[in-house]
């Protein structure tokens, strides 16, 4: 995490990824709370039919809270919708965190949700409503933000590290030939680069 957003996990086949992964998603659902962590399910190659549980991919970890949504690339129109929705959402958090990452934005936030009001010497008008903002005059004293835009901010939702876990990415980036999942192959890179 410290290189960058990315981890790939990469071994041949029946060599543990898939294992991997769900040990992965276990861990990290057991760090968080579910409202401080969401998590989208990849399977590249679509599920199975074998009964050794070893054709399930990562549907085994869905029942898990933090798990919003489990997606497989044999369906093509929720992985289009899911490649939209994504692109869409890291729109969002770019716009809200600005040139800041996740962990200066939190930690922003949740010093502004400890903040305390100041109080101010003597007492307010009879039947005015004392908020805690000071009202600077023109100097180099420190003014706090309006209390209303306080609101504003302790009004808006949480936002949740979003973990998106793909399993079997070789089958997700080139499909074979006639894969029911080769139409939105190339919507769902363009949205997880």
């Amino acid at each position: 995490a410290a290189d960058g957003p990315h981890l790939l996990v990469e071994g041949p086949a029946g060599s543990g990824r898939t294992e991997t992964l769900r040990a992965v998603v276990a861990s990290l659902a057991a760090a968080e709370r579910p409202d401080r962590l969401g998590i989208v399910l990849v399977d590249g190659r679509g599920t199975g039919t074998a009964g050794d549980g070893t054709a399930d991919g990562l549907g085994v970890c869905t029942d898990i809270p933090h798990v919003t949504t489990h997606l497989t690339a044999n369906d093509p129109v929720r992985m289009r919708e899911f490649a939209q929705s994504l692109t869409a959402e890291l729109k969002r958090r770019a716009e809200l965190l600005g040139r800041s990452d996740f962990t200066e934005w939190h930690t922003g936030r949740a010093l502004a949700d400890r903040m305390v009001t100041q109080r101010t010497r003597g007492s307010a008008a009879p039947g005015t409503e004392h908020n805690g903002d000071l009202d600077a005059p023109p100097s180099t004293t420190i003014r706090l933000r309006p209390g209303a835009a306080r609101r504003a901010a302790d009004a808006a939702p949480p936002l949740p590290r979003l973990v998106v876990v793909v399993d079997d990415l070789d089958a997700l980036v080139s499909p074979a030939l006639g894969s029911p999942g080769r139409p939105a192959a190339g919507s769902v890179l363009r949205a997880l680069e």
